[in-house]
């Protein structure tokens, strides 16, 4: 389990994250929303100790910041959208045996490796891409090769920054059906602009403004505070009913 109590980020003189305090519950996925700047991408960072902070925060017990980095990569991955310049031309065989690494014992590109990245390719519709370079990808495509990056290494916590970033309509739809069966034994915790989307999916809602929690809760709770979200992002939103679940939609007009 995730848990931050009075947590604080700051870069130089902004602060990013404003004494925040929240659970993130097991076996769920969870979805973090908030305009741009809110702290979203922030949040993220810091449950993979990837940027300093104040406060405390827990992960299965341990306080990150106390914790070697190599034990927290082995609990959790966090993927963000890539640059395909920083990899120069590396394949998507390549990438994914690169983020085995801090499971190996040994050789990293191990037979075991291999079929590994093969498997959570065939998942995601997307093993025929395998000796690919990134830089010949299309930005769908390279978004699908992110997940993989994502699960690769079979963590506990699956930390997705943007997670339908470039994605179609037609995979939007399989990847909620993927979200569902990840949730079953991991925590996903995601971030997204897709108020449709993340209503479809999400089980657990966190809600960022300007660095603070505004609201932080389950699916059918978020749905009848329409009202606030609609003052964090300034937009018009209506609630849609579809089978059991509702959705916030946003209005353009």
């Amino acid at each position: 389990m995730i848990n931050v109590k009075s947590l604080t980020v700051k870069y130089s003189d902004f602060t990013a994250l404003n004494d925040i305090t929240l659970s993130i519950p097991e076996n769920k996925a969870t979805c973090i929303l908030g305009p741009n700047g809110a702290g979203k991408s922030t949040l993220l960072k810091t449950i993979a100790k990837l940027v300093d902070y104040k406060g405390c925060l827990y992960l299965d017990g341990l306080e990150v910041s106390k914790t070697p980095i190599k034990t927290i990569a082995r609990l959790v991955s966090y993927v963000q959208p890539i640059d395909t310049r920083e990899f120069m031309g590396l394949t998507v065989r390549d990438v994914l045996l690169i983020a085995q690494y801090p499971v190996t014992t040994g050789f990293i590109e191990s037979s075991f490796h291999l079929e590994r990245a093969i498997t959570v390719l065939k998942q995601l519709g997307s093993d025929k891409l395998i000796h690919r370079k990134l830089n010949e990808l299309s930005s769908g495509e390279l978004q699908r090769v992110v997940l993989a990056i994502g699960l690769v290494k079979n963590p506990k916590y699956l930390l997705f920054d943007e997670i339908d970033l470039h994605i179609d309509i037609g995979f939007k739809k399989s990847l909620v059906k993927l979200i569902r069966v990840w949730s079953r034994d991991k925590t996903v915790v995601f971030t997204t602009h897709d108020l449709v989307f993340g209503t479809s999916i999400g089980d657990y809602f966190i809600l960022l403004d300007q660095g603070r929690v505004v609201y932080i809760g389950e699916s059918e709770d978020l749905i009848n505070n329409v009202e606030l979200v609609e003052k964090v992002f300034n937009a018009k939103i209506i609630t849609y009913r579809y089978g059991e679940r509702h959705i916030l939609i946003p209005i353009y007009y």
